[in-house]
C-alpha cells in the first residue's frame, strides 16, 4: 500500500474514534437514555420554537445565535483527540506506530476538521428543514423568510469551517504541551483560549467589530457579504494552523515527556 492509503487509513481511524472508554466506563447512564433525554431536548426545543412562532415572535435568523458556543466545541474536540490517547493508555501503542509524528497528529487534525463539517452540517439540515417546515405551515412566515434564514445559516457556518483548522490546531497544541516538557505553560494555555478568547470574542476592538459585523451580515441572509479582509484573515489562519501542526509534531518527537 502507497504512503496515501496509509495516512488515508490513520485519518479513517481517527475519524471513527469512539473516545475515552474509561469516561464511558464511568458513565453509568445507558446509552439509550442519553438518546432518549437528547430527543426530549430536542423536541422541547421544537415546541418552545413553535411556540413563539404561533405567536408571530420568533425571528427566524436569531435561531442560529444557538450555534455562537461552537468555537469553543471545536476547540474542545482538537483537545480531546489527543488527549484520549492518554486517558485510554494507548499513548504507547500510538506513539510508536511506524509513522512519522506529522503523519500521526495530522491525521488528528483532519479526523477532528471532518468531524466538525459532520456536525455543523447536521445543524444546518435540521435548522433549514425547521424553518422550511414553519414557513409553509405558520403565517405570516413565507418561503422568503426560510431562504433568508438558509442563506444566512449557510454564510456563518462556512465562517466556523474555514477557521475550523486553526482553531483545531491551537487546542491540539494545548493538549501536547501537557505531555511534553512545555508543561508548565499548559495552564496559561487554558487562560489565553478560555478567558482571554471570551475578553477577545466580546470586546469592542476594531478586529472583533470587524468579526460582528460579518456576522451582522450573515443573518440578513445577504449570500457571502464578506468583505476582502475575509479571504486574508481565512489565509492567514491556515499558514498559523499549519504552523501549530508543525509544532504539535515537534512537540510529540523532541519534547515528550510521559
Amino acid at each position: 500500500m502507497n504512503s496515501s492509503g496509509l495516512f488515508k487509513d490513520l485519518v479513517r481511524h481517527e475519524f471513527r474514534n469512539k473516545g475515552s472508554w474509561r469516561k464511558q466506563s464511568r458513565n453509568r447512564l445507558p446509552r439509550s437514555w442519553r438518546l432518549v433525554y437528547f430527543s426530549l431536548f430536542l423536541l422541547a426545543a421544537f415546541a418552545i420554537s413553535l411556540y413563539f412562532a404561533l405567536h408571530n415572535q420568533l425571528e427566524l435568523t436569531r435561531l442560529w445565535y444557538v450555534t455562537l458556543g461552537l468555537p469553543y466545541m471545536i476547540i474542545f474536540m482538537g483537545v480531546g483527540s489527543l488527549r484520549r490517547e492518554w486517558e485510554n493508555d494507548t499513548y504507547g501503542w500510538w506513539l510508536t506506530l511506524p509513522y512519522p509524528r506529522m503523519w500521526l497528529i495530522s491525521a488528528k487534525w483532519i479526523a477532528a476538521i471532518l468531524q466538525t463539517i459532520v456536525v455543523i452540517l447536521f445543524l444546518f439540515v435540521a435548522g433549514s428543514l425547521f424553518a422550511l417546515f414553519i414557513s409553509s405551515t405558520i403565517e405570516p412566515y413565507t418561503f422568503a423568510d426560510a431562504a433568508s434564514f438558509i442563506i444566512a445559516g449557510l454564510n456563518w457556518f462556512v465562517m466556523i469551517i474555514v477557521f475550523t483548522p486553526f482553531v483545531i490546531a491551537l487546542g491540539l497544541l494545548t493538549a501536547s504541551t501537557k505531555y511534553s516538557t512545555l508543561r508548565p505553560i499548559n495552564p496559561i494555555l487554558w487562560i489565553l483560549l478560555m478567558g482571554g478568547g471570551s475578553v477577545f470574542y466580546w470586546s469592542n476592538d476594531q478586529w472583533i467589530q470587524w468579526i460582528h459585523g460579518q456576522f451582522d451580515h450573515v443573518k440578513t441572509g445577504q449570500w457571502f457579504p464578506f468583505t476582502w479582509h475575509f479571504p486574508v484573515a481565512v489565509l492567514i489562519s491556515w499558514v498559523a494552523a499549519y504552523v501549530l501542526i508543525r509544532l504539535n509534531a515537534y512537540l510529540l518527537e523532541k519534547k515528550l515527556s510521559i
